[in-house]
């Protein structure tokens, strides 16, 4: 089950996480867009918190992380809605029942609710084809993030966008959902 969280009353649990969960190099466990987003808590059958992830609104937000990242200046944006941003997404390792999917399928969820024309994030290359799946996809060239260790590690991140069907007229059938992945990457629980 996924529910909001106040940041402040679980600060401490979601920079521990992050700490855990991120071994490749993040370079702040807590960052500036910390204060200002929303932030998710998946809970397992104890109540236990398994897994944390966070949401910008762009009507919120001077900006999101992304349009921040100094190597993705040229990534061009939609103008014709709001724009959420699902980042810092962990799960404890070791877990059954694909925690990640099931959050991101939360955020997906959450940002309809919320009226989001799209939804944003980045991916590295291992799980990019999991969000393929679930209709995003690719809308700029991969770069090093300046929130992790990237140029370090050797590992990219890829933005990737999701547009949400536009309201079917009364005469046209809605479209349809994509379908659930298949498997999912066991070793990194991260995007």
């Amino acid at each position: 089950m996924i529910e909001p969280i106040s940041f402040h009353e679980h600060r401490d649990l979601i920079a521990k996480m992050r700490r855990e969960v991120y071994t490749t190099g993040l370079l702040r466990e807590i960052d500036e867009f910390d204060e200002v987003a929303h932030h998710f808590a998946l809970y397992d059958k104890s109540r236990e918190i398994i897994g944390v992830v966070r949401a910008l609104k762009s009507n919120e937000v001077p900006k999101l992380e992304l349009q921040s990242e100094s190597d993705a200046q040229d990534l061009v944006y939609p103008q014709d809605g709001m724009i959420m941003e699902v980042s810092r997404g962990c799960a404890r390792k070791n877990l059954t029942g694909m925690p990640l999917l099931q959050m991101a399928m939360a955020m997906q969820k959450y940002a309809k609710e919320q009226n989001a024309s799209y939804v944003v994030t980045k991916s590295g290359k291992r799980l990019l084809p999991l969000y393929q799946t679930m209709g995003f996809r690719v809308f700029g060239r991969p770069f090093y993030s300046d929130y992790f260790d990237d140029r370090r590690t050797g590992l990219m991140s890829i933005p990737i966008i999701y547009r949400f069907p536009k309201k079917a007229a009364a005469s046209q059938p809605a479209a349809q959902a994509a379908p659930a992945p298949s498997q999912a990457d066991d070793e990194l629980l991260v995007w």
